[in-house]
């Protein structure tokens, strides 16, 4: 998989992030994304330059190829976790099934992809029995995975301003505990709280908000 992006990041990447701190759990998954904390809705449209989505090739949980022209012209959520993952994984699956349940029964049609940062483990298979263990409805939901560890991180950083890096002594991975709302145009129009503040009432409503004005 060649995960490509746009290389000049690092600079508005230095600016939103200040100091990343990773003394103590609670900081662990600090990074830009999370330059905002305890807002359930960020708008990252205000940005200094627009976050757009790079170019990705994957297969989901089924082995079918997804990319990144597959998404073009549609709304969708994306997120990254990872199936052993000891900590927030944990409260973000659950709380995008609820967000699905909730997108459904409100008539918001936008797809869900998650991204795996654990690829050498995550096969399609596993990551098909961690989606069912969540109750995801895979008609609208990919698990992702059959890319490198560095293909990721690069995905992360240019399209989420997000940072994926390993933490061998707790045996965990860092990675970014936001949702994020793409446009049609590939664009990241918002990050919605994935954890603590989450809130899955504010986020459908924001997400129709956003998409009836475009």
């Amino acid at each position: 998989m060649q995960i490509k992006g746009r290389i000049n990041v690092l600079k508005q990447f230095s600016v939103m992030l200040g100091v990343l701190l990773l003394s103590g759990c609670s900081f662990l998954y600090e990074d830009a994304s999370e330059s905002a904390q305890g807002e359930a809705v960020i708008d990252t449209t205000a940005a200094d330059e627009p976050w757009m989505t790079g170019e990705f090739e994957a297969v989901n949980q089924h082995g079918e190829d997804v990319t990144s022209a597959d998404l073009e012209g549609e709304w969708w959520l994306a997120k990254t976790i990872f199936t052993r993952c000891p900590t927030v994984c944990n409260v973000m699956s659950p709380n995008m099934a609820e967000l699905q349940q909730e997108m459904e029964e409100a008539g918001v049609e936008a797809r869900i992809v998650s991204f795996t940062v654990d690829p050498e483990f995550d096969t399609p298979e596993q990551l098909e029995s961690y989606g069912e263990s969540y109750g995801a409805d895979f008609d609208s939901w990919d698990f992702l995975t059959g890319y490198e560890r560095e293909d990721i991180q690069t995905y992360a950083l240019d399209s989420f301003k997000a940072q994926v890096q390993e933490i061998p002594e707790q045996n965990d991975i860092m990675h970014p505990i936001r949702f994020f709302f793409v446009n049609p145009e590939g664009q990241v129009v918002r990050m919605y709280a994935g954890e603590d503040s989450f809130d899955a009432e504010v986020t459908v409503e924001d997400m129709q908000s956003v998409m009836e004005e475009n």
